[in-house]
């Protein structure tokens, strides 16, 4: 793309120059229309007004002229002569304006007519005086005036066409004008909106690489084409989504490495203890038998927080597109109900459940790992003889599972912290109930990856009441509620009340 400008800043420049082009054309162009109708319209009202004036002024001096002349044959007298060549002079004069005003040929007709005419008088005044045909020179001087009242009217219509010319001028100027703006504007918005595009759209597509960066996509490549300087940030996003990645890789490869490192010497320290406790149990005194027994039981306990960390780290990881499936989130939960089975029994736990057929997209071993979380901190934490329910239904578009257990709940200041990595809450201190504080932070996480939520919500009888929302894919089971009974495990089923209360960290 050889062409393509070298910043956005040019290509703005650009933009705005092909947009405001056709424009200013337009502008200039009505400016010379206008110029030029002026031009015209000037010239053509100084010619009216000196072609009026110029008939105007003949027009009285021929009237002079036949007045005067008149008088002088009757009362031969030079003064009226005197006046009668003045009055002529002034014809003369205005006639020369007359004809330099450029008249038409017809007028140009009635003008020599009209000096023939004055020409006769002239030379028949002084035989007119001596006794000649007077009927001759009247019919000069009559004749005279009207080819004077001819030009006079002949110039009136004149200056009226002229004016209805100019009217006409424009209105012509005008539909111009207008057709030319309606022309040239949409073809200036619809440049302005193409280089609006081609300017925002890399704009946009760097905001979501971005933000699908910080949404932890690290498998969309980035490409973003443009301007030049756009174009390389898109390389630089390129190059650090795929720096990411390779840290990603990196990161998840030492956690896996560090996990099978750690667990090696942790197995044989079990074994170890375990053989110490079994063959030599009956050579060991009372507080060496604690001792292995100690070991033996932390050793447990490192090996399984290992696996913890090594989950919550693949937890935060982006999840592969490719391998979500449907699953059944009721199959899921019955499946974890009956392996609580033991527990319950051992606790003397009730277990009330009402779970609806739900499906949502996802990986099996994740939406396990979430709901093996909750029950297992409800079974946990439960009282001897205390009721644990499970509710899942379907709401405004979402698979919702409800999970409460009467055990010690969680105190307001431990609300914000029990998603957090590592955190255990006072009700498992207190309780001496073991636990690595990963549990909800993993749960969140996958929660989180699928574009759902884990929320701690108020109850109002003792107890945890932690509610998680999925979205459903495109078909669930649109049926009433299926109560599913894991192995006789449930004392009996019952609605799910509206309100519970508060809840406790894990």
């Amino acid at each position: 793309m050889a062409l393509r400008p070298s910043s956005i800043s040019k290509l703005i420049v650009i933009g705005f120059s092909l947009a405001i082009v056709p424009l200013v054309l337009v502008i200039v162009s009505v400016t010379f229309s206008i110029a030029h109708f002026a031009e015209q319209g000037q010239v053509s009202i100084l010619r009216a007004v000196a072609m009026s004036d110029a008939a105007n002024r003949m027009n009285n001096a021929v009237r002079s002229m036949e007045r005067y002349g008149l008088q002088y044959t009757v009362l031969q007298d030079q003064a009226l002569l005197v006046l009668y060549d003045q009055s002529f002079a002034e014809y003369k004069k205005a006639s020369t304006q007359f004809a330099a005003a450029g008249p038409s040929p017809v007028d140009r007709r009635h003008l020599e007519r009209l000096a023939a005419h004055l020409t006769s008088a002239r030379q028949l005044l002084p035989l007119v005086s001596l006794g000649g045909n007077r009927s001759t020179l009247e019919s000069d001087f009559s004749l005279a005036t009207g080819e004077a009242q001819h030009l006079q009217s002949d110039v009136n219509e004149g200056i009226s066409t002229e004016v209805a010319k100019l009217g006409t001028r424009a209105l012509a100027i005008k539909r111009l004008t207008i057709a030319e703006v309606l022309l040239v504007l949409p073809l200036s918005i619809a440049v302005a909106i193409l280089f609006i595009v081609l300017i925002t759209r890399p704009i946009r597509r760097l905001d979501q690489a971005v933000s699908g960066l910080g949404d932890g996509d690290l498998e969309t490549p980035i490409a973003v084409q443009g301007p030049r300087d756009i174009a390389s940030l898109g390389d630089r996003l390129e190059w650090l989504r795929n720096r990411l990645n390779a840290l990603e890789a990196a990161k998840l490869h030492f956690l896996r490495q560090l996990s099978h490192e750690l667990k090696t010497p942790l197995t044989a320290i079990r074994e170890g203890a375990e053989l110490l406790q079994e063959d030599l149990g009956h050579e060991l005194g009372a507080e060496q038998q604690e001792i292995v027994h100690i070991v033996r039981d932390n050793s447990l306990r490192l090996q399984r927080l290992i696996e913890d960390l090594l989950r919550f780290s693949l937890a935060e990881g982006p999840v592969g597109a490719g391998m979500v499936q449907e699953i059944s989130l009721t199959v899921v939960v019955q499946d974890l109900l009956l392996s609580y089975k033991p527990s319950l029994r051992s606790k003397s736990l009730h277990l009330v459940t009402d779970l609806a057929e739900v499906r949502v997209p996802g990986h099996e071993d994740r939406l396990r790992t979430i709901c093996d979380n909750l029950l297992s901190n409800a079974v946990k934490f439960s009282p001897q003889n205390a009721t644990i329910r499970v509710h899942l239904q379907v709401q405004d578009e979402q698979a919702v599972l409800d999970v409460q257990d009467e055990g010690p709940g969680v105190a307001p200041e431990e609300r914000e912290k029990i998603f957090d990595i590592l955190y255990r809450g006072e009700a498992s201190d207190a309780g001496k109930i073991e636990g690595s504080g990963l549990g909800l932070a993993i749960a969140r996480e996958y929660v989180l990856s699928y574009g759902g939520s884990l929320e701690l919500l108020d109850k109002e009888t003792p107890g945890a009441w932690f509610q998680l929302r999925l979205p459903l894919t495109d078909h669930v089971a649109p049926h009433g509620v299926h109560r599913a009974d894991p192995g006789g495990l449930r004392d009996h089923t019952v609605a799910v009340p509206a309100q519970y209360s508060d809840s406790q960290a894990r």
